[in-house]
């Protein structure tokens, strides 16, 4: 699960480490989002979600750092709803992964069952 401290180092204006999520909605949408910048988009197209996350990302710590507008800046939490709904949907998926796993090796193992009886 993923929670509002899961960065393990401090951010600085010499280096750092961004963490980003993407999540599918109910409406059909994406949501992409940066952890320490608390950067939040929304859009149809995951492949252009993914683009517009990062250049936003490039964007703001760009700024933070030339304009020397504080390290605090480079480490912030995420909205608790936008983790609550991202880790909703990877329990879901986790879940259904492991459903088609299970379904998956039913059937090698029938498959296998049935080699027995023809040899």
């Amino acid at each position: 699960m993923i929670t509002n401290t899961f960065m393990a180092t401090k951010n600085s204006y010499n280096k750092g480490i961004l963490n980003f999520i993407m999540y599918p909605t109910p409406e059909g949408t994406f949501v992409a989002a940066c952890q320490e910048l608390c950067l939040i988009v929304e859009g149809k197209d995951q492949e252009l979600l993914k683009y517009k996350i990062i250049g936003k990302a490039q964007s703001y710590i760009r700024n933070v750092c030339t304009k020397k507008l504080g390290e605090h800046l480079l480490n912030q939490e995420l909205p608790k709803e936008i983790l609550k709904e991202f880790n909703d949907y990877r329990a879901k998926k986790s879940n259904e992964d492991f459903q088609k796993w299970i379904e998956s090796f039913k059937k090698l193992k029938e498959n296998n069952k049935n080699l027995h009886t023809l040899a």
